[in-house]
């Protein structure tokens, strides 16, 4: 940046550029907008951007309405009830209101013969890990 300043060529700075880092070097109208942005403001940092809208506070109360009122519903349902976009909703779910998907699934039912057969299996890995430590200590 500071050839740039002193040459008052892109091309010197981009020849420098490749000599040094063996790469390709920006295109003249990045160097020349770096250049404008250290000139002003003295730094090459990233301003922070503010093109991102914030979601009103009505909008995450309709999504947790909706989604409490109806939790079997699919995102896509939501988006056509609330009128929102896809992303805005599932922002909404996931970062502010912290909802998780998840799906109910059916598993087999365990009588008490399980329960007895379950421990009878802790115990007998406890005796084969007891084992193992004993013969590994000698």
């Amino acid at each position: 940046m500071l050839e740039c300043h002193t040459s008052k060529s892109v091309v010197t700075e981009q020849r420098t550029f490749r000599a040094k880092y063996a790469k390709d070097p920006p295109t003249d109208k990045t160097i020349r907008a770096w250049y404008k942005q250290f000139t002003e403001t003295g730094c090459l940092c990233k301003q922070k951007s503010s093109c991102r809208t914030l979601t009103a506070e009505d909008d995450i109360e309709w999504v947790r309405a909706s989604f409490l009122h109806s939790p079997k519903k699919s995102m896509g349902t939501a988006v056509k009830e609330l009128s929102m976009l896809k992303t805005t909703v599932w922002r909404v779910l996931h970062k502010r209101l912290v909802f998780k998907p998840y799906r109910i699934q059916m598993v087999q039912h365990l009588s008490d013969e399980d329960h007895r057969r379950r421990l009878d299996f802790c115990l007998h890995l406890q005796d084969l890990t007891h084992v193992d430590a004993c013969v590994a200590r000698t």
